[in-house]
């Protein structure tokens, strides 16, 4: 349905990672490749653009001078294994100096991964992504939700465990990069 923040992945029609390259280029939205099923997206809320923004300039920030660097949605991380491949556009991430790259997309996991969530539709970020992220070695995975409030999943041996909440009053604090920390209370503040 147009106008929907996002949509439901495609069921039962599986497509190849070739094929998925194709209808990406002709998409005008966002789609993302889920082991053979495709999720489309459309276009993102102003909300959604202010968050991604105020975060991504707290960790451009952080990073300045370092070997790592946060990227922002329209670059593709592609996870694959033997079985399986997953071609995600990560809200926000960050890469390091040793990331591997195909091409703009990279082929390795990001250190640290924000998600900002639809009010519409949460189930992609909460579970498949959440599981994908585990899977690959994602060190942190956040879910950011638009009402005021990040839920951090921190990889400890190989798993997600219980989640640290964060809400809006409190600051966000990265359990990789000890020192990274800022207040929520700027990133969910309205301007307009």
């Amino acid at each position: 349905m147009l106008g929907d923040e996002n949509m439901e992945p495609i069921r039962n029609v599986f497509v190849t990672p070739e094929q998925f390259e194709e209808i990406q280029n002709k998409y005008d939205g966002v789609c993302e490749y889920l082991n053979g099923e495709i999720l489309f997206s459309s276009r993102t809320s102003q909300e959604h653009n202010r968050i991604v923004r105020k975060i991504s300039a707290k960790l451009d920030a952080y990073f300045e001078g370092t070997g790592c660097e946060p990227f922002a949605e329209q670059i593709e991380v592609i996870f694959k294994n033997e079985n399986e491949q997953y071609n995600f556009l990560p809200d926000i991430f960050v890469m390091c100096e040793d990331a591997k790259t195909l091409g703009e997309s990279f082929i390795s996991s990001p250190k640290i991964v924000f998600e900002v969530v639809s009010e519409k539709y949460s189930d992609n970020d909460y579970f498949i992504k959440a599981r994908v992220y585990q899977k690959f070695g994602v060190l942190e995975y956040n879910i950011v939700e638009p009402s005021g409030s990040i839920t951090q999943y921190t990889l400890v041996k190989g798993s997600y465990g219980t989640p640290r909440v964060f809400y809006s009053k409190d600051n966000y604090e990265s359990t990789v990069y000890l020192d990274l920390k800022f207040k929520l209370e700027n990133i969910f503040k309205k301007i307009l």
